[in-house]
């Protein structure tokens, strides 16, 4: 993982994460860390994104897969899940993920490269960094979303 967050210049910093091998970014003022869950509770009638909640510290927090919305395939494969805390607007879930990438610094967004992709609708913009283009997810909009399921 690499960081440059102290870069003085920019104006947004965020965690980049990959979900299906696609590298995906959050503004880190609503990433509240990165979790590893062994264990959760599955909650029955729960929307199908919605693979349980798990005890963080005290708190009951949903466990949710993202992929879907994202227009990926779902992976729920084992028990052990990395996932996302991402809190914004009084919501709060963490979001299965496949591992972080960086933490970076960028200078702004920009339009994404494909507006008419499955995740475009989600998405703030992108950033440009180390990993190229990085679609900046909106992430008021995707844990409403979750949330509704």
């Amino acid at each position: 993982m690499t960081t440059n967050l102290l870069d003085s210049s920019a104006a947004l910093r965020a965690c980049v994460f990959t979900l299906a091998g696609m590298p995906y970014a959050v503004d880190v003022a609503q990433v509240r860390e990165v979790a590893i869950f062994d264990e959760w509770t599955v909650m029955p009638l729960a929307p199908p994104n919605v693979l349980g909640v798990a005890n963080l510290r005290g708190d009951v927090l949903a466990i949710a897969d993202a992929r879907p919305l994202l227009g990926l395939p779902s992976q729920r494969t084992g028990r052990r899940q990395w996932t996302l805390v991402v809190a914004a607007e009084g919501l709060e879930a963490a979001i299965v993920i496949d591992g972080v990438v960086s933490l970076e610094a960028f200078t702004g967004v920009v339009p994404l490269d494909e507006p008419s992709a499955p995740h475009a609708q989600w998405t703030l913009g992108a950033l440009t960094g180390e990993q190229g283009r990085v679609p900046l997810l909106d992430a008021v909009k995707l844990l409403r979303a979750l949330r509704e399921g």
